[in-house]
């Protein structure tokens, strides 16, 4: 059975989603640049574009 989810994913992270995670993470990034003692939920996140950057 095909996980439906990863299916629908695969349609998700267009390039034009992409380039606007990337200009909304270049925003943002600073605001986590000193974050490492605090947790950000990501709820319904969908593929991660803009969580998985800021993981680390």
């Amino acid at each position: 059975m095909t996980n439906v989810f990863n299916q629908l994913a695969k349609t998700y992270d267009t390039p034009q989603r992409q380039a606007l995670a990337e200009t909304i993470l270049t925003e943002i990034r600073p605001d986590f640049a000193e974050a490492s003692d605090k947790t950000l939920l990501d709820y319904g996140g969908g593929t991660g574009l803009l969580s998985l950057p800021l993981a680390p």
